[in-house]
């Protein structure tokens, strides 16, 4: 489908009902409006995923900028001669279309942000740990901590939100899906209004009023195409 004919709206979504089976493990997968994707991957103990599985899986995307990162859990990591061992917020940045693998140690939720528009790319691979090697930075205020990391066509955003933390944006063009890993938060978008947990998240269409209060909660925002404004620039 032609990207201008598809509906460019404001959308909930719950992570639960998109689940389905691949192979040993299940994955989550919701497409937005510019093609920007996130996927949700439940390793148990033992089990891996792959290069092989994604481009089986989605073969649209497995020559795009595909960023990996964990929320929970331990999981080894192969690529090349690198062997490493990935713990929370640790994340990958790959787009150069080598072999990789992720086994799980235990029981690991594995996410990976992708768009199927974005260009394709051959550089190196990038890898680093949103808390440990991301300065914070005050984009909203004094109740909101932020880490941005800027991807060669994304933008990915880790956020913490203090209870009682308000906000309200006027929107952009940028394509923003906004998910939360703990806590809960009212939103709103469009004038639609529901719960942001866990399980539910938001896509935001184009230019479209959006913000909400926080309950306490920590998330991401990924935007496509990446966000240009100085404040979420790499320095």
């Amino acid at each position: 489908m032609a990207l201008e004919k598809v509906k460019k709206d404001s959308d909930y979504f719950r992570f639960s009902e998109l689940t389905q089976p691949l192979g040993d493990i299940s994955v989550c997968n919701f497409s937005g409006w510019s093609g920007l994707e996130l996927f949700k991957f439940n390793l148990p103990m033992g089990k891996s995923i792959s290069n092989l599985h994604i481009s089986e899986f989605r073969p649209d995307v497995d020559d795009k900028e595909k960023i990996f990162f964990t929320t929970e859990g331990n999981i080894k990591f192969a690529y090349e001669n690198l062997n490493l061992e990935l713990k929370k917020f640790d994340a990958v940045d790959l787009s150069d279309g080598k072999n990789y693998s992720f086994e799980a140690i235990e029981e690991t939720f594995l996410f990976m942000v992708t768009s199927k528009n974005s260009q394709k790319i051959n550089e190196k691979i990038k890898i680093f740990n949103f808390k440990k090697d991301l300065e914070k930075r005050d984009l909203w205020g004094g109740q909101i901590i932020s880490r941005p990391y800027e991807g060669k066509e994304l933008t990915l955003v880790l956020f913490e939100l203090k209870s009682g933390f308000k906000f309200d944006d006027k929107g952009h063009p940028n394509h923003q899906i906004t998910w939360l890993t703990s806590g809960e938060m009212d939103f709103y978008s469009n004038g639609k209004k529901d719960l942001l947990n866990s399980d539910k998240g938001i896509s935001i269409g184009p230019n479209h009023l959006h913000g909400g209060i926080s309950k306490g909660a920590v998330g991401f925002d990924a935007f496509y195409p990446k966000r240009i404004e100085e404040k979420y620039k790499a320095k």
